[in-house]
């Protein structure tokens, strides 16, 4: 079973038909990981340049139909695609300096499944009306938290396809031995960190769920994954935050393994997976 599911359909036949390509060499890579034989390393460089030929491609037309549709954000989506390629580059001359380092590829892989899941649901399924944007954000002192909660509401919602909210008044409960932590610096007027703690089973339910892989672990490419999930959280919240007039901004997530001091005021999120917790951390 690949990853590709219906839900991600954005009601275009071109589009969707290279989406779906993208999801099936997605698929492949990963599968060519997993089985780390004599060949992994030849099969991991053929979809490193599958991809870095496909996407130059697939968005050269995504952007042609935005453009005919008199997509608004076009701009803004156009800049994804060029992050996201140069991405792309600057992990195919890490694998080749590295002779297709297991870890590296795996990274690598772990992005490209958070990446591309959320792009296709939650920014391309805009031009077509598919998705609609987040509505204006109303910035106040004690719901800082709660944008970013509320954006992992949303991200998380439209990633895996299934009903995401804050519990309220739960308070965030204490990060464990076997939990697993991403911290994001924020910076700007309110500098501090966005911290997201993971129960060992909520992290391995979401990675699994996204890669339709029901015995995948907590390697490389589950942790590239998660961090990818984070980073797309707070990119989110920091351009809603900054639309508000408060400057925002965001730095690479950090993962962690094991207990770790986080801020007890954080917010609940909860959903069929599991539960985690985001707070707000102040310098």
């Amino acid at each position: 079973m690949g990853m590709w599911k219906e839900s991600y359909a954005v009601g275009h036949e071109l589009i969707d038909s290279q989406h779906k390509e993208l999801f099936r060499m997605t698929d492949e890579l990963t599968a060519v990981l997993r089985r780390q034989d004599a060949d992994s390393s030849a099969a991991c460089a053929q979809a490193v340049v599958f991809l870095k030929n496909y996407v130059v491609k697939h968005f050269a037309d995504e952007e042609a139909l935005q453009a005919s549709l008199g997509y608004a954000g076009l701009e803004a989506h156009r800049c994804l695609h060029r992050d996201f390629v140069a991405t792309v580059l600057e992990y195919e001359k890490a694998l080749n300096e590295s002779n297709f380092d297991n870890k590296i590829a795996q990274r690598f892989a772990g992005k490209l499944i958070g990446w591309l899941i959320y792009h296709v649901v939650g920014e391309d399924g805009k031009i077509t009306g598919m998705v609609r944007s987040a509505p204006a954000l109303k910035l106040r002192s004690a719901s800082f938290t709660a944008c970013f909660a509320d954006s992992a509401c949303e991200v998380l919602s439209q990633m895996l396809s299934i009903t995401v909210e804050i519990i309220p008044e739960t308070p965030a409960p204490v990060c464990e031995k076997s939990d697993i932590s991403v911290s994001v610096g924020i910076v700007g007027d309110r500098p501090g960190s966005a911290e997201f703690v993971f129960p060992l089973v909520t992290a391995l339910h979401i990675v699994q769920s996204l890669t339709m892989m029901p015995d995948v672990d907590f390697g490389d490419m589950a942790d590239s994954a998660l961090r990818e999930i984070a980073n797309i959280i707070c990119g989110n919240a920091a351009s809603r935050i900054a639309e508000t007039g408060c400057a925002c901004d965001i730095t690479t997530p950090k993962l962690y393994r094991g207990q770790r001091p986080v801020a007890s005021d954080g917010k609940v999120v909860k959903c069929d997976l599991g539960s985690l917790s985001v707070s707000i951390t102040a310098p």
